[in-house]
């Protein structure tokens, strides 16, 4: 009887938690916090994260003022990333980079969902044209 109760609220707990455990996956690889339309930057890599979960690029980008913005790009997972030709020393600090992406919808945010960079040279880094989807509306 013990045994039985036990396997019953095992299977009720895991039918409570189970549908809500795909919906925290889901809210973590959501991009829906991203706008739709691409944005064109040009600037200078100042930070270049290479590791899981995401690959980060941060790059400044300055005004026709000169005062510089600090840009922050997401990517895929190292796999994803090593898989589309990218590598560790793929870039580096004060490399020139231009970033095709889409700017996030939040008001004065400077984060982005990287699509392409290509170096000062035309060297394409990444291109994530390819991707289905990689930021449909």
């Amino acid at each position: 009887m013990k045994l039985r109760r036990s396997v019953v609220a095992s299977l009720l707990t895991l039918m409570v938690l189970l549908p809500m455990s795909s919906q925290v996956g889901f809210a973590h690889h959501s991009r829906a916090h991203y706008g739709t339309e691409e944005s064109t930057t040009k600037g200078v890599v100042v930070e270049y994260k290479w590791r899981n979960p995401h690959v980060y690029v941060v790059w400044a980008v300055k005004d026709e003022t000169g005062k510089a913005t600090q840009w922050v790009g997401e990517m895929a997972s190292l796999t994803s990333m090593i898989a589309d030709g990218m590598r560790k020393d793929s870039l580096k600090m004060g490399d020139e980079i231009t970033v095709i992406a889409f700017p996030s919808k939040n008001a004065g945010s400077s984060e982005a969902l990287i699509k392409k960079i290509t170096k000062a040279d035309g060297t394409v880094v990444v291109d994530n044209s390819r991707v289905p989807n990689i930021r449909q509306p």
